[in-house]
C-alpha cells in the first residue's frame, strides 16, 4: 500500500489526484500510526526547508517517517522539498536538521545571470541509467518541471540520479538503496512524470 503523506501543506492533493488518475492505491497519511499500514512512503513538498521539518514534527511524523525509512526500510519517495529534507542540513531561512539520510546539505541555488526561482521545464540529464524511476522513460521525456530556489548538494556523486544546469549543474534527483526523491514535481510533468510516480509505486 502507498501513503501519500499529508501535513496540511504542500502539494498533496494534485498528488492524490494524479495517482488516482493512474488507478493506484492509496491512503492519507496524517497520523504516525499510519505508517505501520504502508509499504511505500511519498511526501510531497512545498514551501520552504524548516517549514516542512516543523509541520512534521508538529504532526509527529518527522521521527516516525525517519523510523520507517531507515529502519524498515520502507520506500521512500521526497517531492521538492521532500527530497531535500533528505540532507544532513537545510540552510533556507535558518539552519535546520534533515533526516540526515543521504550526506549532503540544501544550499541556495548559485546564480549571477539567472533569476530565482528557477520556475519552469528542464530536460534532465541521467547520472545513473540504472537508476528504477527513469525505467521505460524515453528520451523525449525525460522533461521535468521545476520551482526552486535551493538545491541538495549531494556529497557523493553515486547519490545524485539526475542533474540539470541552471548556470552551474545541480541536482534534480537523488536515489540510496530505498531512498529516492526528485527536485522537480512529476505530478505536474506530463507523461513523464507519471511514468516516474508508477515506476516508484511498483518497487
Amino acid at each position: 500500500m502507498i501513503g501519500l503523506v499529508n501535513y496540511n501543506g504542500g502539494n498533496y492533493k494534485s498528488v492524490a489526484n494524479i495517482l488516482k488518475y493512474l488507478n493506484i492505491n492509496f491512503i492519507e497519511i496524517n497520523h504516525n500510526l499510519d505508517l505501520n499500514k504502508v509499504s511505500h512512503i511519498i511526501l510531497p513538498g512545498v514551501g520552504s526547508y524548516n517549514g516542512l521539518v516543523s509541520k512534521l514534527k508538529s504532526k509527529h511524523l518527522f521521527d516516525e517517517i525517519l523510523y520507517h525509512i531507515d529502519t524498515k526500510k520502507t520506500f521512500y519517495l521526497g517531492i521538492c522539498v521532500g527530497m531535500q529534507i533528505l540532507a544532513n542540513y537545510g540552510f533556507e531561512n535558518v539552519k535546520t536538521k534533515g533526516f540526515n539520510l543521504i550526506e549532503g546539505d540544501v544550499e541556495k541555488i548559485p546564480v549571477k545571470n539567472e533569476v530565482l526561482p528557477n520556475i519552469g521545464w528542464h530536460n534532465i540529464i541521467l547520472e545513473k541509467k540504472n537508476c528504477p524511476l527513469f525505467k521505460h522513460i524515453e528520451m523525449n521525456e525525460l522533461f521535468f518541471y521545476f520551482v526552486h530556489s535551493y538545491y541538495f548538494k549531494p556529497k557523493k556523486r553515486e547519490n545524485c540520479s539526475s542533474s540539470i544546469y541552471y548556470e552551474n549543474k545541480i541536482t534534480a534527483s537523488v536515489e540510496k538503496d530505498n531512498i529516492f526523491g526528485t527536485q522537480f514535481h512529476p505530478e505536474k510533468s506530463q507523461s513523464g512524470g507519471l511514468k516516474i510516480l508508477k515506476n516508484f509505486c511498483n518497487l
